[in-house]
């Protein structure tokens, strides 16, 4: 029969704190990493409608994009290209906007042309 003691110390909730992924106490190193799986990164499926001053296109396939920054970035391209276009065919669509929704139509960001 062991004579473990009832109640660990302070070292062995800490160890046991370590072992269990926890993070290391400030200055004092974990003696091993913990093991990770690999993982694919997830990528989200988000649409692009564009609002414009008379109306609304509705984007109908979307795409995927790792993150919502990814998202924002692709969108403020787009509005780029919206005003270069315009450009080109005499019309003004500064205040045109990029409306991103999310897989469920939930508008997360608006992105402005201007």
């Amino acid at each position: 029969m062991s004579k473990a003691p009832k109640h660990p110390n302070q070292r062995d909730d800490l160890k046991r704190w370590n072992n269990e992924g926890g993070a290391p106490r400030s200055g004092h190193p974990s003696q091993e990493l913990p093991s990770t799986p690999e993982r694919r990164a997830e990528t989200a499926l988000y649409y692009f409608n564009i609002r414009t001053e008379d109306g609304f296109a509705e984007d109908p396939e979307g795409n995927k994009y790792p993150n919502l920054q990814a998202a924002r970035e692709a969108a403020a391209a787009q509005a780029r290209t919206l005003i270069r276009e315009g450009d080109r065919k005499g019309e003004d669509r500064r205040s045109w906007s990029v409306e991103i929704m999310d897989r469920a139509n939930q508008q997360v960001l608006t992105v402005m042309s201007r």
